[in-house]
C-alpha cells in the first residue's frame, strides 16, 4: 500500500520531466529549422534537427506512457480497446522517434542526408498520426471524477490538440514525400520540422500543465 502511495506521488513528477524534455526539444527542433532556412549550414543543421526532434517524439511518447500508467493505478476504468488505441499509438511515437534519430545519425555521417532526412520527416508524421487517437483518449481518461464542466473543457481541449497533431503529421508526410521526389528538399524538410516541433510543444505544455496540477494537489 505504501509502495503504490509512493508510485502514485512520483508519477506525476516522471510525467513533467518528460514533458518538459519534450518541449525543449521541441523548441531546439524550431530553432535549428529557423536557422537553416536562412542558409547557414542547412545540411548540418537538418540532421541535428530531426535527431533533436526524435528525441522529443521519445520523450513525448514515454510521457504519455507514464501518465497512462498512473492513470492505470487510480480508480479509472480502461476498456481493452482503448488501451490497445492508447498503447499503438505510444508504441508508434517510440518507434518513429528512435528510427528518426538513427536516420538523423547517418545523415549526419554524410549518407544520402537529404534521401534520409526526408524520410525522418515522413516517419514522423505518421508517427503522429497514429498517436493522435492516443492523446484524445487520455485527455478523456484523465477528466475522471473531475467537475462536469472542467472534464469538458480538457476533453474538448484534449480534442483540439489531437486534431492538430494529426493534421501536422498529415502535413509533414505530404512535405516529406515531396522532398524526397526532389522538389526544394531542404525547404521542405525545414518547414516540416518546423511543424512538427510547434505541434509538440503545444502537445507537451499539456501534458506538463496537468502534471504540474497533480504535484501542487
Amino acid at each position: 500500500m505504501r509502495r503504490r502511495a509512493e508510485e502514485e506521488k512520483e508519477a506525476p513528477k516522471v510525467v513533467l520531466g518528460g514533458s518538459l524534455a519534450e518541449v525543449m526539444c521541441g523548441a531546439g527542433t524550431i530553432v535549428l529549422a529557423i536557422i537553416g532556412l536562412t542558409g547557414i549550414l542547412p545540411g548540418e543543421l537538418t540532421s541535428i534537427a530531426t535527431i533533436v526532434f526524435g528525441a522529443a517524439l521519445i520523450a513525448h511518447g514515454g510521457a504519455l506512457s507514464a501518465r497512462f500508467g498512473a492513470l492505470t493505478r487510480e480508480t479509472v476504468p480502461v476498456e481493452w480497446d482503448t488501451r490497445s488505441e492508447l498503447g499503438g499509438g505510444m508504441g508508434a511515437e517510440l518507434v518513429g522517434g528512435a528510427a528518426g534519430i538513427v536516420l538523423g545519425i547517418l545523415a549526419l555521417l554524410g549518407l544520402a542526408p537529404v534521401t534520409l532526412t526526408s524520410i525522418a520527416v515522413i516517419v514522423f508524421g505518421g508517427a503522429l498520426l497514429l498517436s493522435g487517437g492516443a492523446t484524445a483518449n487520455l485527455g478523456a481518461l484523465d477528466t475522471h471524477g473531475a467537475h462536469q464542466h472542467l472534464a469538458h473543457v480538457a476533453r474538448q481541449a484534449s480534442m483540439a490538440a489531437a486534431g492538430l497533431q494529426s493534421l501536422v503529421g498529415a502535413g509533414a508526410v505530404v512535405l516529406g514525400i515531396l522532398a524526397l521526389v526532389g522538389i526544394s528538399p531542404m525547404v521542405l524538410t525545414f518547414a516540416a520540422l518546423l511543424a512538427l516541433g510547434s505541434a509538440v510543444i503545444v502537445s507537451g505544455t499539456a501534458i506538463s500543465g496537468r502534471a504540474a496540477a497533480a504535484l501542487r494537489r
